[in-house]
């Protein structure tokens, strides 16, 4: 059997306590199931052949409504052993894994292995960053001074209201971007340059005029850069994104509006990866594991 195949049902083992499954898609990101030892499931997809994203808890508990990887809910955290045999077990294919990103199922701020997992890559001389809704705020300032190659924090609303229906369990914008101002004028040039804000645009929740200009306001005085990301329908969630002409019009008015910002690249606007895509899956699962730790 060939541990390349690209056959959905073709499994491969590893001795690093998980197992593969490649799923079936379209375009060039290559996705796998990643089976853990107590049966439950999680996913991770590379990206452009050399950047890997990796899941970080079985579930999560942030619960944002366009986001496939917390639509049940959280079960556990994953152990490091658990982060670290994703990406021993993509190398073990002949990936030649280069950057890893803790941006897949759950929030990395809720699973205490993540930052020595940072530090795990670098000492693998892979390159690591992750993305995260933001709390506990505690240990977003101990995030952001970490030895990582990038952190983005998703914010994806420029007010309370909307920021509490996008991302109902994560900080407030008020409490988060305090944190935000108090910590980023401690970076140097050079790391903060490392540091940027996400913003998925959804129809009717965050895409009028004036919630793009309450973001913007909040968001031009950290100096950062912003990542309008498009939206990839999940069938877990009824919310749409917007039209091509709404979306180049939101990049446009947050330029105008001082900020500096990217749009979504190829890989993360093919069916195959993107913002709240994967999913995952709690068979067998000890449900005393369920605290976030």
């Amino acid at each position: 059997m060939d541990p390349f195949s690209r056959d959905a049902h073709v499994t491969a083992s590893y001795p690093v306590g998980v197992r593969l499954q490649e799923a079936d898609g379209e375009g060039e990101n290559r996705r796998w199931t990643v089976h853990l030892d107590d049966g439950a499931a999680v996913e991770a997809v590379l990206y452009r052949g050399d950047s890997l994203c990796v899941s970080s808890q079985v579930g999560c508990a942030v619960g944002c409504p366009f986001c496939a990887s917390g639509a049940n809910g959280l079960t556990r955290p994953l152990t490091l052993e658990e982060m670290v045999g994703q990406v021993d077990a993509v190398r073990a294919l002949g990936h030649a894994v280069t950057r890893v990103t803790v941006s897949g199922v759950g929030e990395p701020l809720h699973t205490r292995a993540t930052l020595p997992f940072l530090e795990h890559c670098r000492q693998q001389r892979i390159k690591p960053s992750l993305t995260t809704s933001g709390g506990p705020l505690e240990r977003l300032r101990e995030a952001i001074h970490a030895p990582h190659n990038g952190l983005t924090v998703s914010v994806h609303a420029g007010t309370e209201p909307a920021r509490s229906r996008a991302v109902p369990r994560g900080p407030a914008l008020g409490p988060l971007f305090e944190v935000l101002e108090e910590e980023l004028p401690k970076l140097s040039r050079s790391r903060l340059r490392k540091i940027a804000l996400a913003y998925l645009i959804l129809d009717r929740v965050n895409d009028g005029d004036d919630e793009l200009d309450a973001f913007a306001r909040r968001a031009r005085p950290l100096g950062v850069w912003t990542h309008l990301y498009a939206y990839n329908p999940v069938p877990t969630s009824a919310h749409r994104g917007v039209s091509r002409e709404r979306y180049e019009r939101a990049y446009e008015r947050l330029g105008a509006a001082g900020l500096r910002v990217r749009m979504s690249c190829k890989a993360r606007v093919e069916p195959n990866g993107g913002c709240g895509t994967l999913i995952a899956s709690a068979r067998l699962v000890d449900r005393d594991r369920s605290r976030v730790q």
